[in-house]
């Protein structure tokens, strides 16, 4: 894996050195890439021609293994992922991952922490996120990293160094992987082919939304129900009489954390726009912004964001949903 088409991961990568340690975390927003480079750096250490983290050769049998995900030295750890069981119909189950990495998981590493490794000199193990650990897995992790033999390598991957428990994080190297500036970015979407025709302002808007992070600011800019949500939302809102009901069955089919994108920004745009300031999000709708900010003050705008905290908190509870946005949007200041 060749890092030379991601600028942005050179000076963590340099921070690092030029030996893998035993225990790595590498941290930054989702989509900077950090998963990118622990891949490389796993490659570069199990690669029979590659020294000191250089370049994998890519050509070797431990690199022709490892590109094909079957090399015996190298494990990934990531969420767990369990069945559902069937509905009441007796619908096939489908599976669904679970937001943490369990105990057993991390057991289940078992003796490959400790037999030597088939090939070369190395083993190198993955853990993403690392975020997800829960208190028992962070336990039973950390037996490994108190004494690790000479060939054994953890990569931890996670948004925020805080999410780790401390005892964890004193025997880590840690290397904050950051997002690059808002045109290295851009500049690097523009050499995708799969997006390099995309408008301007929607290109623009991915990449703050996503705090310049270019993974994520690509697969925003491929969802194109994210826009035509979004494009709906603000439509809705300006109209002369919103109506609640209409406002609360749209985004009943929409998930928390995308209504969280779109609101937060539009917000701020609101509060940006009544103190005449650029509108710094939802710039090609400067005509709808300005239409939902007649009926609210700065005052208003932030009471009704407090609004919406209180419902992204029991966002997931199994309660009626659309009743509990029936009422944040009956909320929403009008003329």
């Amino acid at each position: 894996m060749q890092l030379a088409q991601y600028s942005w991961l050179d000076e963590p990568k340099r921070k690092i050195g030029t030996n893998l340690p035993p225990a790595l975390l590498m941290y930054g927003v989702e989509g900077v890439g950090k998963r990118t480079l622990a891949l490389h750096l796993a490659q570069s250490a199990l690669c029979e021609k590659a020294s000191f983290l250089k370049e994998p050769c890519g050509i070797c049998g431990s690199c022709h293994l490892f590109q094909a995900e079957t090399h015996p030295d190298f494990k990934m750890l990531s969420n767990d992922e369990v069945d559902t069981s069937a509905d009441e119909e007796g619908a096939a189950s489908t599976k669904k991952v679970k937001q943490v990495i369990s105990v057993k998981t991390v057991r289940e590493l078992g003796s490959f922490c400790y037999t030597k490794p088939h090939r070369g000199h190395a083993k190198v193990i993955i853990i993403d996120p690392a975020d997800n650990l829960n208190q028992n897995a962070s336990n039973a992790l950390l037996k490994n990293l108190e004494e690790p033999p000479a060939f054994l390598h953890f990569i931890l991957l996670a948004k925020h160094s805080e999410s780790l428990i401390p005892t964890i994080l004193s025997r880590c190297l840690k290397v904050h992987v950051r997002a690059p500036e808002l045109a290295v970015t851009s500049d690097w979407l523009n050499r995708q082919t799969s997006i390099n025709q995309i408008e301007e302002h929607k290109k623009e808007l991915a990449i703050r939304l996503s705090g310049c992070a270019p993974f994520a600011s690509m697969q925003l800019i491929e969802d194109d129900a994210f826009f035509v949500n979004r494009d709906k939302i603000l439509a809705l809102l300006s109209q002369d009489a919103i109506n609640a009901f209409t406002l609360a069955a749209f985004c009943e089919k929409i998930d928390a954390p995308i209504l969280q994108r779109i609101f937060y920004p539009l917000l701020h745009d609101l509060l940006m726009a009544d103190l005449g300031g650029d509108i710094v999000f939802h710039k090609d709708k400067v005509s709808e912004i300005q239409r939902i900010k007649r009926a609210m003050t700065p005052k208003a705008v932030t009471h009704w964001q407090g609004s919406f905290n209180d419902y992204l908190k029991s966002a997931n509870h199994p309660l009626n949903r659309r009743l509990a946005l029936e009422a944040l949007f009956l909320k929403w200041p009008q003329a």
